[in-house]
């Protein structure tokens, strides 16, 4: 997922906001729109995911691009986009369709290697994520899989880390 300037707030402002809902409710969102991490692809993916009962992370790489959206600030959250409930006072999601849940937002700096990831999405799911995340997909839900030998690394540096809570993705609007 990537994270920056989003809708006149700065990196560290977000950061900030999403810490104290973070400690306000126990979870915070992060917003995003498009296509490419829908929630019917995303939900499906945390659900196979949870079989093995491990915890799924969200992994944040940095752009600096400034992204403005004429969507305004969001007021309610569902699971289903028929069910609407408002959201917690304190929740700022600004330009979004979409949010994760999640929790425990992390600052790091590390580096992952694309080419040890699976993608699961997309119109061929199990494509190596170096191969996925192209041109506008930013996004994407993968597995760690380092069986990919002779190929030089494409690394992506990691600069936040969070877990993934209940209810994992809903519609916001």
């Amino acid at each position: 997922m990537k994270a920056g300037p989003y809708c006149g707030y700065s990196l560290e402002e977000i950061e900030k906001i999403k810490n104290n809902e973070d400690k306000l409710y126990g979870k915070f969102y992060w917003g995003y729109g498009g296509v490419f991490c829908h929630p019917k692809r995303v939900l499906p993916f945390v659900e196979e995911s949870m079989k093995s009962g491990q915890k799924i992370y969200v992994y944040f790489s940095i752009t600096n691009s400034k992204f403005n959206s004429p969507i305004p600030l969001c007021h309610f959250k569902s699971t289903n986009k028929e069910n609407w409930q408002p959201l917690e006072p304190e929740v700022v999601l600004v330009g979004n369709q979409y949010s994760l849940v999640c929790t425990n937002l992390q600052k790091t700096d590390f580096k992952i290697n694309s080419n040890e990831y699976i993608s699961m999405l997309g119109d061929k799911p199990g494509k190596n994520l170096n191969e996925y995340i192209r041109y506008r997909v930013d996004k994407s839900c993968a597995i760690y899989n380092p069986t990919i030998t002779n190929v030089k690394p494409k690394n992506i540096t990691i600069s936040y880390v969070s877990e993934l809570v209940e209810p994992y993705c809903i519609y916001v609007k």
